[in-house]
């Protein structure tokens, strides 16, 4: 069997919509729209694995993975007595440190391209990144 090439990804943001930031922890938000129907096709190429500043500590897995767990049988409702569903808990890993990834996706992150020079890594220019959700 081939190994898949790792993908990492990030929870806040990027699963869990995190409209409201950091709230003491708590993980408010549903899931970023289309992430399920986009993970049912990607773990059939990539080790899905998710990876945050949560998992630091277990409580903080635990409750990704409760998270994930719940809005994935609202997803899905037939998936949980299925046989064979499209989407389980088993296709997602949680990491305790970031796994050596082919490719990470993340809301608060550039890309490197080589050169530190260039005007996207100046302090004046990094200040001005917001992500997606916020305006």
């Amino acid at each position: 069997m081939t190994r898949k090439p790792i993908l990492c990804i990030d929870f806040d943001g990027v699963i869990h919509a995190y409209s409201k930031g950091w709230q003491d922890g708590a993980i408010y938000d549903k899931p970023v729209p289309g992430f399920f129907d986009w993970a049912a096709e990607a773990k059939d190429h990539f080790k899905l694995v998710i990876y945050s500043s949560r998992s630091k500590s277990p409580d903080g897995i635990d409750a990704m993975r409760d998270w994930l767990i719940e809005h994935l049988i609202e997803w899905d409702p037939a998936s949980a007595a299925s046989d064979n569903p499209i989407l389980c808990p088993t296709d997602f890993e949680f990491a305790h440190e970031k796994p050596p990834a082919f490719l990470t996706i993340d809301d608060r992150a550039i890309q490197f391209r080589g050169d530190w020079n260039s005007h996207e890594y100046l302090s004046d220019a990094l200040l001005q990144f917001k992500p997606w959700n916020v305006a």
